[in-house]
């Protein structure tokens, strides 16, 4: 169980990092290439802890929930954040 949630952090992480790669993104200033190869690096990692955990499509259909849940939420609360702050001022 515990590789469960090792595999399911680095999913994460990586989703994180990809979506830091991207030049839409409105977080941080972040050098791009070395997320996106940090992300990917990262996310494959965690779809091979899940693979040895689970087996194949299930393993990849939790690495793909984990990090669409990642990329839908990260913009929203980047954006909430932002307003957050400046209705703050």
């Amino acid at each position: 169980m515990t590789s469960l949630w090792i595999g399911i952090g680095l999913v994460m992480a990586g989703a994180l990092l990809l979506y830091l790669s991207s030049p839409n993104q409105s977080v941080t200033p972040l050098p791009r290439r070395a997320c996106g190869r940090g992300g990917a690096a990262v996310l494959l990692a965690g779809q091979g802890v899940l693979l040895a955990w689970a087996g194949p499509a299930t393993a990849v259909f939790i690495a793909l929930t984990f990090a669409s849940l990642v990329w839908s939420l990260v913009p929203l609360l980047a954006l909430w954040l932002r307003a957050r702050g400046e209705a703050g001022r």
